[in-house]
């Protein structure tokens, strides 16, 4: 039974089938942020005979000598920036520009093979990089669509999808995060950084906004308000 579906964004294509009128300067921005990318994260372009270039990413792509914060900063900002050319090219192809650019097949294989999602190790995740891939998967538990994916099932309610994200973070927080929904709001905060207070009387996480609303008398929260 599937429950879950995920858009597959440039896979499994080459190029593109036809020409396309994108805004000017694209071509260029691409090969540049492919090129950057490649850099920065040190992945190998690869050709083999006659077929497309592309990434080589499970057995030449060493990843050791880059910091976790280069990794996942870099990782996140690329998927995002695909799913973006993705969004652009759909638009471009209903209604293109008035003034743009002519794209080529043969210029947008100059930058193809980076129009690829890219992903990060589990034990390389930083605090922020855990906390996108949470929300991500909190959103789509909600039945919202994020990243290109979606649940085909009844949508969890916010109790359901907290209780979710908890039996991850045993595995997965690096840093001690405690993500979990204030009572009454639909989205996750960390009690590290003040985005919610546990209330020990009530046994839920209280947005701070909500103390003093709190009626009991003895509230441990409202003590000291």
């Amino acid at each position: 039974m599937k429950i879950m579906s995920y858009h597959v964004f440039f896979g499994f294509s080459s190029s593109l089938s036809k020409s396309l009128l994108v805004p000017k300067g694209t071509k260029m921005s691409c090969i540049a942020h492919v090129e950057d990318v490649e850099k920065k994260l040190k992945i190998p372009r690869v050709k083999y005979k006659d077929n497309p270039i592309h990434w080589e990413l499970v057995f030449q792509w060493n990843t050791k000598d880059i910091n976790n914060e280069t990794l996942c900063r870099t990782v996140a900002e690329h998927n995002d920036w695909v799913r973006s050319i993705y969004e652009l090219f759909a638009e471009c192809s209903g209604t293109p520009p008035t003034d743009g650019e002519e794209l080529k097949p043969e210029d947008a294989e100059l930058f193809w093979h980076g129009l690829t999602m890219l992903d990060v190790p589990v034990d390389r995740w930083t605090e922020d990089y855990y906390r996108e891939r949470m929300e991500h998967i909190y959103e789509v538990m909600r039945g919202r669509d994020s990243e290109g994916a979606c649940l085909d099932a009844k949508h969890l309610t916010t109790k359901q999808a907290a209780a979710v994200i908890r039996l991850f973070e045993q595995f997965l927080d690096p840093e001690d995060l405690r993500l979990d929904v204030p009572d009454g709001r639909d989205y996750l905060a960390s009690s590290s950084d003040g985005g919610y207070e546990w209330c020990e009387k009530c046994g839920k996480p209280i947005h701070p906004d909500d103390v003093e609303s709190c009626k009991r008398r003895d509230c441990p929260l409202n003590a000291g308000v």
